[in-house]
């Protein structure tokens, strides 16, 4: 028996199988890497000899990748590489360049501010991170990529539920245990979300933290929501109404760069 990760015990065969999975990608991955590197249609033989596998391995895995649409196979029997492969690279550069101008945005809004901006989408019953700049101060609220809390009773859930159904509403505040506030109450707060635009939850979830959100928009529809947050001591309520037309404004320049869900 060995021990793996989080102290479960596995059993030994699987470790082989998980060890044949890890040397297959590996020689995918080795495979791939050659016919980029030869810049001109490659056979199998030199692929073969390029990264030390047996000729019939290369020519069977370069079949399969031919289906695959990884590779390209030409009437001569070489191969170049496929365009599944450079659909992957587009839609990562463009993923890539969103997540960059969605960070220069937050780091501007940050700068504007002085305080934590972070850009959240919902999943199920919580608001997840998906991305975050700190604050310079050194107190200061940090809210890491992938953290996920409660919608129900925060700024950013507020935005995320305001325009969500009624009856979607109730069931999630009902579902909500940990919330302040009575189901009236927090139906309260939606419903000035939507009025106003933006929501502010003070001493909330984090004792001392306050955050301030505005919903992100395509078209009609909220797809994320964009949040302040710091200490309460800074974010007053008059530091709050300075800080929403920032925020309202970062969020139009984000929206165009923000997939749906």
């Amino acid at each position: 028996m060995t021990v793996g990760k989080l102290g479960h015990v596995v059993k030994p065969s699987t470790l082989a199988v998980e060890g044949m999975h890890v040397r297959s990608m590996q020689r995918v991955v080795a495979i791939l890497e050659c016919v980029a590197e030869a810049h001109v249609p490659a056979s199998a033989a030199r692929v073969a000899t390029g990264t030390g596998l047996s000729l019939s391995t290369v020519s069977r895995i370069m079949r399969d990748l031919a289906e695959d649409q990884l590779l390209d196979r030409l009437d001569d029997g070489s191969y170049l590489l496929g365009a599944r492969v450079f659909r992957l690279v587009r839609t990562a550069r463009e993923g890539g360049d969103a997540m960059a101008t969605i960070h220069r945005v937050l780091a501007d809004l940050r700068d504007r501010t002085g305080e934590t901006a972070s850009l959240n989408v919902r999943r199920e019953d919580v608001r997840v991170c998906i991305a975050s700049v700190d604050s310079r101060h050194e107190l200061r609220r940090v809210v890491p990529v992938g953290d996920a809390i409660p919608l129900v009773g925060t700024a950013t859930g507020d935005v995320l539920m305001a325009g969500l159904p009624a009856a979607e509403q109730t069931a999630l505040i009902d579902r909500a245990r940990h919330a302040d506030g009575s189901r009236v109450e927090l139906l309260a707060r939606l419903r000035e979300a939507a009025a106003q635009g933006w929501s502010v939850q003070r001493d909330g979830l984090i004792s001392g933290v306050t955050g301030v959100a505005v919903p992100v928009r395509s078209g009609e529809r909220v797809v994320a929501a964009l949040t302040l947050s710091g200490p309460t001591t800074r974010l007053s309520p008059e530091a709050v109404e300075k800080c929403v037309p920032d925020l309202e404004d970062a969020a139009r320049r984000i929206a165009p760069w923000v997939r749906e869900p």
